[in-house]
């Protein structure tokens, strides 16, 4: 057996600057009291980020089923550098939780890959409201990788051409 003697590599050092980003947040009303103290949390490290309040548009819809139609509604409607989207969903005696959140999580995958927009899953998948309570400093992770992901885009985006 070969031992790795490479040194070890650490990610970069992010420095995350949100200035002049237009960020939607999509946040599902039901199991609310997840879902607002996550999109609270979000929006409070979007602006440290330096995103301008005026520039967070935030819509709310009954539950994780729904993001992916409102992030396309949203989408087509004006121009975003990246979106989040919330919901919490539970797992109850039936398979409905898998049902849903494979929904939801192909759902906004499928309408990121067509708007070449970066949609933020921020759908918590939880066994109990303890273990969702205890996961709802998720909402800093969700705008963390927002700001991150508009950056890159646009960043790729300005990048020379690759396909000579």
């Amino acid at each position: 057996m070969m031992k790795n003697t490479s040194p070890l590599v650490l990610p970069p050092e992010l420095r995350l600057d949100g200035s002049g980003l237009q960020i939607g947040i999509i946040v599902a009303r039901y199991n609310w009291d997840i879902t607002g103290s996550m999109l609270q949390i979000a929006q409070e490290e979007l602006i440290r980020l330096n995103v301008a309040v005026k520039k967070i548009t935030v819509v709310v819809v009954p539950g994780a089923y729904e993001l992916a139609i409102a992030a396309q509604a949203l989408l087509r409607r004006e121009h975003f550098d990246a979106l989040i989207c919330f919901g919490c969903v539970m797992k109850g005696e039936t398979r409905h939780d898998v049902v849903i959140s494979d929904a939801a999580a192909q759902g906004l995958q499928k309408v990121a890959l067509e708007t070449h927009v970066p949609i933020i899953f921020g759908v918590m998948c939880a066994e109990s409201q303890e273990q969702a309570e205890a996961r709802v400093s998720r909402g800093t992770e969700c705008a963390r990788s927002a700001v991150e992901m508009a950056c890159t885009i646009q960043a790729l985006a300005t990048s020379v051409d690759v396909k000579r």
